[in-house]
């Protein structure tokens, strides 16, 4: 059975209060408080952090295929992905996927990796969904987007929790957007 190995998240310690955001710009406030990157954190680097604390305890050389999901990398023109791997040590060998541009690139990645595996075409495959989304100032979106990165390793032995299946819907909604030459959301 196809399942979930392990996985874990990754949340940088530095916050921002809601407070502070609504009362520089003179509105109300959800309250509570958003996690932010550091001037050194981008995708990549929570991505790392991710998938180090999410492999700890498996054999890296089991792991066959990792893919990253973002709407937020940092390169448009060269393989996130292959970064990922090479910072947390895994064999060139294994197949590197950027999953990107969308909102659905995580469950993407999760389906793909799941019927990758299924098929016996990768025996254990890590995936990661990282994300720095910025929200313009002054937007019901600033308060609220926060940034953060989730791995799993997907697998079909000894998994904590089994994948019994999924199912998709494809429509064109257009709910949120972001221009490629634009860093904030627009809906």
């Amino acid at each position: 059975m196809v399942g979930i190995k392990s996985y874990s998240a990754y949340v940088p310690i530095y916050r921002l209060s809601r407070d502070e955001i609504a009362k520089a710009w003179g509105r109300p406030s959800p309250g509570g408080e958003k996690a932010v990157a550091n001037f050194d954190e981008d995708t990549i680097t929570m991505a790392v952090a991710a998938a180090l604390d999410c492999i700890k305890d498996f054999n890296r050389s089991q792991i066959k295929g990792l893919f990253l999901a973002s709407t937020t990398l940092p390169y448009k023109e060269k393989q996130s992905a292959a970064t990922v791997a090479a910072a947390i040590d895994l064999n060139q060998e294994c197949l590197t996927i950027d999953f990107a541009s969308s909102l659905r690139a995580g469950t993407s990645a999760l389906i793909t990796a799941v019927n990758m595996v299924k098929a016996g075409n990768l025996k254990n495959v890590l995936v990661i969904a990282s994300d720095c989304r910025l929200g313009a100032p002054q937007s019901d979106f600033e308060p609220l987007f926060g940034d953060g990165a989730a791995a799993s390793l997907i697998g079909n032995s000894e998994v904590a929790a089994n994948i019994v299946g999924s199912y998709a819907i494809t429509d064109e909604f257009l709910d949120l957007w972001r221009p490629e030459d634009d860093p904030f959301i627009r809906s």
